[in-house]
């Protein structure tokens, strides 16, 4: 066993994460209070809801919310991410459904698809890595956090194609008085659960979750990284190495295929291999970079000499001394505080 320990040290040394006093959060960030927009001319986005056959069911959605009056007022500002009706027929909700769900949770439905006091054009969205963060008017409900924090939806614009979160917008730029709409290919679901929940719940992730626990082995509570997975204000993208990348790790350092093995190796280390898999914000995999582009993670946060990932869409994520890339199995798995994306290796710095 010594033997076993030894060998990955050599290829990988202790890394001590201490104290992670950073997350990026969903929280609002106070802004400069912008000048008041002159109210503009045309129909509202109300109006357009009220008079577009294609948004019968979100017509329906947003009056059952008891939002219409607001959308429909010149002086407010919004920008919606709109779903027609076909778009909510493909994610499995027609309009007797919205009319059967109780009225706070259609409001949360609606509420996670507007952007409130800003109008928000396709070229207003930025292209770089990662996605920009925009709040939405969906307050995160107790208990996961605190009142009057706000879920945030994730805008991304490639090669003149708009995106939120992981959905492809396919009309951006629909004008109203009041703000912009832009119709989107499917609804947007708000999440519900933390990313250690939502992985834990993964029966592909096991060994993940394993890890997580194993590399907390000491260290106090509020500086454990499952503790940072289970914050609802974090916000990370996690590569998430499958059940099977672990085991084909373990069968090449001789250990037992079980996430008990986690036990065999000094806790510094497990935790070093799972901070390696963590970015420090949120990308879907519509915003990932589409050329290799080396990514800083929360290892290289708390260890500036950790070497940096390379990501890219179209062949994966690759660590330090991966000799291939770790290729995406399944991507924008997506959560409260984060998404993550499996992949069919485990990455190695050193």
């Amino acid at each position: 066993m010594k033997r076993t320990i030894n060998i990955l040290k050599s290829i990988m040394p202790l890394f001590v994460l201490g104290v992670i006093g950073f997350t990026s959060c969903n929280k609002n960030v106070p802004e400069a209070t912008p000048l008041p927009e002159p109210v503009q001319a045309g129909s509202t986005i109300g109006e357009v809801l009220n008079t577009n056959a294609n948004f019968s069911i979100l017509r329906a959605a947003v009056t059952k919310a008891g939002l219409m009056t607001a959308v429909s007022d010149k002086n407010n500002l919004f920008t919606v991410f709109a779903p027609s009706d076909a778009a909510f027929t493909a994610s499995g909700i027609s309009l007797a459904v919205i009319n059967a769900l109780p009225a706070a949770s259609v409001a949360s439905i609606v509420q996670y698809h507007i952007i409130p006091g800003r109008k928000i054009m396709a070229n207003d969205i930025a292209t770089t890595f990662p996605n920009v963060q925009m709040p939405t008017a969906f307050i995160i409900p107790a208990p996961n956090t605190s009142p009057l924090v706000r879920f945030s939806n994730f805008p991304s614009r490639r090669a003149g194609n708009v995106w939120v979160n992981n959905i492809p917008v396919v009309t951006p730029d629909v004008n109203a008085a009041n703000g912009a709409i832009h119709v989107t290919a499917a609804m947007l679901n708000p999440p519900s659960r933390v990313l250690l929940d939502t992985m834990a719940r993964d029966p592909e992730l096991q060994y993940l979750v394993a890890a997580v626990l194993a590399a907390d082995a000491g260290v106090p509570n509020g500086s454990r990284l499952q503790d940072f997975l289970a914050n609802p204000l974090a916000n990370f993208t996690i590569m998430a190495p499958t059940n099977q990348a672990f085991m084909n790790l373990f069968a090449f350092l001789g250990l037992p295929q079980s996430p008990a093995s986690f036990s065999l190796l000094p806790a510094t280390t497990v935790r070093g291999i799972v901070a390696y898999h963590v970015l420090l914000s949120r990308a879907f995999a519509a915003n990932l970079p589409t050329a290799a582009t080396p990514v800083p993670s929360l290892l290289s946060a708390s260890l500036p000499t950790a070497p940096l990932l390379t990501v890219s869409a179209s062949q994966g994520v690759k660590g330090a001394v991966n000799p291939v890339y770790s290729k995406f199995t399944a991507t924008d798995r997506h959560a409260i505080n984060g998404v993550f994306h499996k992949i069919d290796q485990v990455l190695l710095p050193q």
